[in-house]
């Protein structure tokens, strides 16, 4: 409601006319007979809504009021104003308490009066009101009041990029100077100023003059980027310095752009992004990109020193930074590197350019001071050279200011055998890493499964150089598996290494078709090699990540390069004008695979698919016989070292096989050697193949976890589901949290459940302990009490973890449910083959046998009503009520009788089920089953069903230049996070929730953003629904970075709700205590010791390897290594993921080896054998103890203590039902259904 207010005096602002119609608002009587319309609120029928509720509608009321501008402009007014009210009930009680009861309004003394005013706000600004909480004045007056004083340009002279830098000789005590590499003048510039932009946070340089030139260019430096700052005078000249952690942002804007009066338009993309400023900038911009100012009046420092404070930005500090030229990345140095890195071989070329690509090192340094000794270090092993350099570069990220590079170059060749050529030290025992390097070698052919991958990181303005570490391999990888070297996977980010996106006020197309289009056609040089574009895979797409390749000159083929590689993966002449599916079937090739058997052409054959039209009952799923699910699952154990007691014989498995791509399932019926695949399966033909490979994508041995989502639990909310299910389940979640460290027992299993310490095997370990009689200080029956400071932090960051994903994702386990692949029935196909009593699922039935790992396990048949959905949901309909069978009647023949944790859906009805659960198929996709009866909705919603929005096809014959265009196109219009994301919060904020029209629009173009990687057709960004109000309900918070609580309201739904319910634990500090040394071994492990000789050096290498590479712009804690997480805020949860991937599979090669070097496994171990790796073992694990200050050593002792304990259950000291935690050396996080599906 809008009532007009007048008599204001001129004296008065806003804020005081605001503060006292608040008085009356927000006075107790006022608020208790008010009720606010029943319409405005989600009905909530259980008590603890009933409670959010009532303290909601308790809250202090919004409202608005705004003066009417004066003559005198801005800052006056004209005596008169609106005042806005959320709702005409409220704006009715205000007009009751001013009329009716009299009641009286002053300001600075005079009275104001109210009208009614016939005049309406658009819908939006109500709703703000009504979800948004209220700001008081003092805020609101204050934020003004900042906005004003940060309202000034400091004039700037010069502009300088270069780096901060010491001399070798300089004392350590000694300022760093700045070497500007490149710099523009006031001359050169036109003019340049800079300011805050508080609402954007960050420091806008703009470089033009608006009265002679056309074209401005910004650089924008983010409060967040910004390290340190320095301020002082330098020969007169007063200066800022700028640390930074990444690049600023570079942008051009048109001064004299043309208007068309309406600002939503006006503001949109007037900005294009740039990777530099200046040709000459773009030389020197990979290298250096701090950034120096030399201001033009020195009272401006003081200037600049007060507004950081009022921005509320870090003080600067006062310092001399002298600026010179030293010219460290010239034209000349630059080519002097690249020439000696031509000389190199690839590994170590690789290393020396990532040492200058991030600032470890200036030319300078790298002749002057390591050239000859790297020199020599190439001369006696190339390879332990690129290993050296690699650790040697993580020394330089932590080193100290009274370290030199020498000495970090000498710490980086401990465990080489270099004293010769550079004293390090000595040892008299063989030392773990040299062991792992020839376990590397004898486990090379083993393990083809995993190769060492070197990783470069495309922003920009730079080359981010990392790895090599381990990957999983692929079908290209494998047939050149002598060439790793020649491979590179390469990624498109922005430069804090976020996926690229835009604000609305940018255009970046141009910079993609530049940067991102011209790498991509004409290739890359990476440490002196030219690598051109080869392909990627589906997955990779998704994270703007593709494979390049070096041409390979191989002894006995000829010259290989992309084009040679491509033309024998198949034949694609089916899809040679649609870039988009030709791509995508080509990423078939680079899906990342475990290797397992070879078949014969007279092994496998085609069937017919199930099903009138598409989408069909069978589609992307064919079917295997029991004796080649033996041959595949004995090469997979084989593999991983033998089976594990925390994995089953699976019944079905995703592959790759020639041009097929999708599931396969056991069918007892087949004989022999046999696969039968069908044509909905096929997506490209290899003639003339008489054999080819059975590549496994993922091998489903375990059922999965089903957790809860926030698109699920909004879905559910508005399907009927109370919002006391939630919030039970999440009780019982944190319960089940924090209870677990009551005891070892409990611990152990928590970890297992949710695999959290895997790698390091940390569940088998306190399982372990908890046989051996330890336990918690609160379990009395103990015999001994376990209290170890290193453990608790590891438990910590586990609870930590979790109770994150609660609060942050709503991410909680579901009781009685299971995340499961799904299959087709293949009962109808053994109808039409003439087989008689057969069982055949109905439509709206489901199959579900699960079989828990162990021996003590029975297998469990799902019975009843069950929700069944696949992720991403959106629609209303992708929810489905479906009923679970239990187990199938004896005495007829049933295909899935003997199937364990898949989901069996039917092959009859009038529409495929999983193509009902959001477009889903059965080529790999999981499901999520709940058995839970307070998660199942009150009724049956109909699915959503879309029409295909065509293929991209083109009028000629494609190349791979049209393949490059396509994923530039898809990178700038690469928007499904933003769909989902859009979709929940307007759910949030609209009355009709996941109903509302923008809601159900959104789910149309999410189903248009999921095909679109094939298809190639783009969602039109204008056809996305807006907000229903500017600000995010209060659950986001945790999805941005450096939030501002004005920026959010508080939610009313049920993920508001929960958000508020968890409290996190601040992060604890780094280990400060010192660890006192280990006495004598226990009794148990005392009779199977010889006293060795000899000492371990430190283990800290295990951590270098993995803190900095997998979170490269903060070093993880040993105990995120451990626990294999990332507790770090990042606002792409999906590139945290990844990186938490990528860790768990690189720590899985490292520790495998550590384990392989000091207790080689055995098929019959003999009692040597085992004292002798038990003394290793155990010896490494007193070294870890002894040394427990050391960065690394508590990590490297839990490895040598699971060793121990292996050892000890070998020889009979420990009995265990279960003798080894599943490690999940290659698909651990792939079988996961917190991901919200984006």
């Amino acid at each position: 409601m809008e009532i007009n207010i007048h008599r204001i005096d001129r004296g008065a602002t806003k804020w005081d006319v605001k503060r006292e119609i608040a008085k009356l608002l927000h006075r107790d009587d006022f608020s208790k007979p008010f009720r606010r319309e029943d319409s405005n609120l989600r009905e909530m029928r259980v008590a603890t809504f009933h409670l959010a509720r009532h303290v909601y509608l308790q809250s202090i009321r919004n409202f608005q009021v705004n003066v009417n501008e004066g003559v005198g402009g801005i800052g006056t007014h004209d005596g008169t104003g609106k005042l806005i009210l959320p709702t005409q009930s409220v704006g009715n009680r205000f007009f009751h308490y001013i009329v009716t009861k009299g009641e009286n309004i002053t300001v600075k003394g005079q009275r104001l009066i109210f009208k009614r005013s016939r005049e309406r706000q658009p819908p939006h600004v109500y709703q703000t009101l009504d979800k948004t909480p209220y700001l008081e004045p003092q805020i609101e007056e204050e934020l003004a009041d900042k906005l004003a004083k940060l309202d000034v340009g400091i004039h700037v002279d010069k502009v300088q990029f270069g780096i901060f830098f010491r001399d070798p000789g300089d004392p350590p005590t000694m300022p760093r100077r700045f070497s500007t590499e490149f710099e523009l003048t006031h001359r050169q510039m036109g003019a340049c100023m800079f300011e805050f932009e508080y609402q954007h946070k960050l420091i806008r340089i703009q470089l033009g003059n608006p009265v002679t030139d056309q074209i401005a260019h910004n650089i924008a430096i983010h409060f967040v980027n910004i390290r340190k700052m320095a301020i002082g005078i330098e020969s007169g000249n007063p200066f800022i310095c700028f640390d930074l952690m990444t690049p600023a942002i570079f942008q051009e804007q048109d001064f004299n752009r043309a208007l068309t009066g309406i600002e939503h338009e006006d503001n949109r993309k007037f900005r294009k992004r740039l990777d530099s400023i200046h040709a000459g900038h773009a030389a020197v911009a990979p290298y250096a990109h701090h950034i120096r100012l030399v201001l033009h009046d020195a009272p401006d420092i003081e200037l600049f020193e007060r507004l950081c404070w009022t921005a509320g930005l870090q003080r600067p500090h006062r310092a001399v930074v002298e600026g010179e030229r030293r010219g460290f990345f010239s034209s000349k140095q630059l080519h002097r590197v690249r020439k000696w890195l031509l000389q190199c071989d690839f590994p170590v070329a690789f290393q020396i350019d990532a040492l200058l690509r991030s600032g470890l090192v200036n030319t300078v340094e790298l002749f002057d001071v390591l050239f000859t000794r790297i020199e020599k270090l190439r001369k006696w092993n190339e390879d332990e050279t690129a290993d050296i350099l690699r650790h040697f570069a993580e020394r330089l990220r932590g080193r100290g200011r009274d370290q030199s590079l020498l000495d970090c170059l000498a710490l980086a060749c401990e465990g080489h055998d270099v004293e010769h050529i550079f004293p390090v030290g000595a040892g008299e025992l063989p030392l773990v890493r040299d062991g792992l390097r020839r376990r590397r070698r004898r486990g090379k052919e083993r393990a083809t499964g995993i190769f060492p991958c070197h990783h470069v990181t495309v922003t920009p303005s730079r080359l981010v150089y990392e790895g090599p570490y381990a990957i999983q391999s692929n079908r290209v990888i494998r047939k050149y598996i002598e060439y790793p070297n020649n491979f590179i996977r390469l990624d498109f980010r922005d430069e804090d290494r976020l996926h690229l996106r835009w604000s609305r006020d940018v255009d970046g197309k141009t910079l993609l078709e530049d940067r991102v289009g011209y790498i991509l056609k004409n290739g890359i040089e990476i440490a002196g090699r030219r690598f051109d574009f080869l392909a990627y895979s589906n997955s990779a797409l998704r994270e703007h990540a593709v494979w390049f390749v070096q041409p390979i000159h191989h002894p006995t083929m000829p010259f290989i390069d992309a084009n040679v590689i491509r033309a024998g993966l198949g034949d694609f002449s089916e899809l040679i004008r649609e870039p988009s599916r030709y791509a995508a079937r080509l990423g078939q090739a680079f899906t990342a695979t475990d290797p397992s058997v070879s078949i014969t052409q007279d092994q496998w054959e085609m069937m017919d698919d199930l099903g009138d039209e598409e989408p069909y009952f069978t589609d992307g799923v064919g079917t295997i016989s029991k004796a080649l699910g033996d041959m595949i699952w004995n090469a997979l154990c084989e593999a991983r070292d033998g089976p594990s007691n925390f994995s089953i014989q699976p019944s079905a498995y995703q592959i790759r096989f020639l041009g097929f791509k999708g599931v396969v399932a056991v069918d007892h019926r087949l004989e022999g050697i046999k696969m039968r695949l069908r044509p909905s399966m096929q997506k490209f033909s290899i003639p003339d193949q008489r054999e080819a490979d059975i590549e496994i994508a993922k091998s489903f041995e375990r059922p999965g976890l089903a957790y809860l989502n926030r698109p699920l639990i909004t879905i559910l909310e508005d399907r009927g589901v109370d919002i006391s299910a939630f919030l039970d389940l999440q009780s019982l979640a944190i319960a089940n949290i924090e209870m677990s460290s009551d005891t070892l027992m409990k611990t152990a299993e928590l970890l297992r459940k949710h695999q959290l310490g895997s790698r390091f095997k940390l569940s088998y370990i306190l399982t372990c302990l908890s046989t051996l009689g330890l336990g918690t200080p609160k379990q009395r029956t103990a015999k001994y009490h376990y209290k170890d400071i290193f453990m608790d932090r590891l438990i910590l960051v586990a609870k930590t973890c979790l109770l994150r994903d609660i609060k942050h994702s709503a991410r909680i386990p579901v009781p009685n449910s299971c995340l499961l692949v799904g299959v087709a029935d293949e009962g109808p196909a053994y109808i039409q083959e003439g087989a008689e009593n057969v069982f055949c699922l109905q439509e709206k039935q489901v199959f579900v046998c699960i079989q828990e790992p162990g021996p003590d396990k029975e297998p469990y048949y799902l019975k009843g009503t069950v929700a069944i959905s696949r992720s991403p949901t959106v629609h209303p309909g992708d929810v489905q009520r479906v009923q679970a069978i239990g187990k199938p009647p004896d005495g007829m023949l049933c295909f899935f009788r003997d199937l364990k944790n898949v989901v069996v859906f039917p092959s009859l009805g009038e529409r495929s089920l999983p193509s009902m659960l959001g477009g889903g198929d059965l080529d790999g996709d999981l499901y999520s089953v709940i058995k839970e009866s307070t998660l199942l909705p009150t009724g049956q919603e109909t699915a959503g069903d879309y029409e295909s929005a065509g293929k991209l096809k083109t009028e000629w014959d494609i190349t791979i230049d049209d393949v490059c265009n396509f994923i530039v196109e898809y990178i700038n219009s690469d928007i499904l996070g933003v769909l989902s994301d859009r979709h929940i919060v307007i759910a949030d904020q609209s009355k009709l929730g996941i109903k509302d029209e923008r809601c159900m629009k959104l789910a149309e173009l999410c189903s248009q953003a999921v095909d679109y990687p094939k298809n190639g057709i783009p969602v039109d960004f204008k056809q996305v629904p807006r907000q229903l109000i500017p600000f995010k309900p209060d659950w986001k918070r945790s999805d941005e970075v450096a939030s501002r609580s004005t920026d959010f309201y508080e939610s009313t739904r049920a993920l508001g709700v929960m958000f508020r319910r968890v409290e996190l634990a601040p992060r604890p500090p780094p280990i400060r205590e010192v660890f006192k040394k280990t006495q004598r071994p226990p009794p148990l492990c005392r009779p199977h010791l010889h006293r060795p000789s000899g000492t371990y050096r430190t283990p800290s290498w295990i951590l270098l390897q993995l803190r900095r590479y997998h979170s490269p712009d903060s070093r993880l804690s040993e105990e995120e290594v451990v626990i294999g997480t990332i507790i770090a805020t990042c606002s792409d949860n999906r590139y945290r993921k990844d990186r938490i991937f990528r860790m768990g599979l690189h720590c899985s090669v490292l520790l495998r080896d550590i384990r392989e070097d000091l207790y080689p496994v055995e098929d019959n171990p003999t009692r040597e054998g085992l004292t002798a790796g038990l003394t290793r073992a155990w010896r490494a694990w007193d070294f870890g103890m002894r040394n427990r200050a050391e960065s690394g050593a508590n990590s490297f002792a839990l490895v040598a203590l699971g060793v121990v304990c292996h050892i000890l259950e070998e020889f009979g000291d420990i009995e265990l039902k279960h003798t080894k935690e599943h490690d999940d050396d290659d698909d651990e996080d792939k079988v996961d259904s917190d991901d919200d599906g984006w």
